[in-house]
């Protein structure tokens, strides 16, 4: 097997990294007819291979969870209701562990991580115009419909803000432009959830901005020049975010159902992939719905919420690791600026990108967490993806930091992986 070291004159590490890239584009972009070939799995496959053959490579307990939230589910497939969909949904677990761990390698590398970050949202401007000529629609997945596509673009929007403030020249006005795209194509969705989870990733940039007054200024130029093209539909769509609407009353239905379900089921839950199947054994009876809402079986319905869904589907150990997840990404990225702040040896560019990095992967999990409160996206990759991003992050500064200085920092080509500051396998 080729070395996937990357060592001096030897190029599989950076063809490997290319293939992750491929992977993404299939995943995210969706281009037919190559997505009906299934490369994108069976890259799934073949990343955790090489990976497996690395001298080095970062590990975390962020990843140590997301294999513990895969191993969860998978006990359970052999005893639910349904154990197709168990396994379907130990299915997706698995990709999404697997390119997480390959991406908290491979974007170890700095070079790697703002090429990475740049074809990401590459790929995403392509699924916002997709969305702003097919009706707010994404091009399929988890990008189908209005609420995916708006869920997704509020994941990168932070990237593209950051980029905005931290870059210069070319780079930062493509970041503005991105992020104008974004934001419009998020509109351009009519998603309540999405909207939602824009403003609180846009407002944890805001709070994180280094440049406030300009940042007003120019949000308020955007908004007196835009609000003329804003449909009156959407305006009366988001109205309808309270509590008193049929839409609002039948997701406190399901949420209701949810939670008579993890009651009876609370330590493991009903299994990965299979709340639509007990819905009608566990909807309320008698709870003050209107009356039309217990006439009818709601089997075969989602929970339109993340928390929710992995409460009644994985119970509270479920809930216990992915909390566990979301609140070691939020800790390592605080005390990675932290370190980088008080280093006085830290070069410009790594505290840039630092910034830059660390601020839009926190960002961007704040985002994802507000829309999920609304969407069925447990096991959508973002949070895999974003806390896998967030490893290699952590991993790439330490071996900056710790290099001789006449190191070739950041080339792949030239040196070897870095190892986790805590640990490596």
């Amino acid at each position: 097997m080729p070395s996937v070291e990357g060592e001096r004159g030897d190029t599989p590490g950076r063809l490997i990294f290319w293939l992750l890239i491929v992977f993404l584009v299939l995943e995210f972009a969706r281009p037919q007819p190559f997505v009906r070939l299934r490369l994108q799995f069976l890259i799934s496959l073949l990343l955790p291979l090489i990976w497996l053959f690395a001298k080095q490579r970062p590990w975390s307990p962020i990843l140590t969870a997301q294999v513990a939230f895969l191993v969860l589910n998978t006990l359970t497939v052999p005893t639910v209701l349904n154990n197709f969909a168990a396994y379907m949904t130990s299915r997706a677990i698995f990709g999404n562990v697997a390119i997480a761990i390959a991406i908290s390698w491979l974007f170890s590398w700095r070079q790697n991580f703002r090429i990475g970050s740049w074809v990401w949202m590459t790929i995403m401007a392509y699924c916002a115009v997709f969305a702003l000529t097919h009706g707010g629609r994404g091009p399929g997945g988890f990008l189908g419909d209005e609420n995916d596509i708006a869920l997704g673009l509020s994941t990168v929007v932070p990237f593209a803000f950051f980029g905005f403030e931290q870059f210069r020249g070319r780079e930062r006005w493509i970041s503005a432009g991105l992020l104008g795209l974004y934001v419009v194509a998020v509109v351009a969705s009519f998603s309540r959830g999405g909207f939602l989870g824009l403003v609180s990733a846009l407002g944890y940039c805001f709070f994180k901005s280094r440049n406030k007054l300009k940042m007003i200024a120019v949000g308020l130029v955007v908004a007196a020049a835009s609000a003329p093209f804003i449909p009156q539909e959407y305006v009366d769509e988001l109205n309808t975010i309270g509590t008193e609407s049929n839409t609002a009353q039948g997701r406190f239905f399901l949420w209701d159902t949810a939670w008579n379900m993890w009651k009876a089921n609370p330590i493991l839950g009903v299994g990965g992939g299979n709340f639509n199947f007990h819905a009608g054994d566990f909807q309320p009876t008698d709870a003050g719905y209107p009356p039309g809402f217990y006439a009818r079986s709601w089997s075969g319905t989602t929970t339109h919420s993340l928390y929710y869904q992995i409460l009644a589907e994985q119970g509270l150990m479920g809930m216990a690791i992915l909390g566990f997840i979301v609140w070691e990404h939020f800790r390592s990225l605080r005390t990675l600026r932290r370190r980088v702040e008080r280093d006085e040896e830290v070069t410009p560019d790594l505290r840039r990108d630092v910034v830059l990095y660390s601020g839009a992967l926190t960002s961007a999990v704040i985002g994802l967490l507000a829309a999920g409160a609304f969407l069925s996206a447990a096991y959508y990759p973002y949070l895999f993806y974003l806390t896998g991003m967030g490893v290699g992050l952590v991993a790439m500064v330490e071996r900056e930091l710790s290099a001789p200085s006449d190191s070739h920092a950041g080339d792949p080509d030239l040196e070897d992986p870095p190892s986790h500051p805590a640990s490596q396998v």
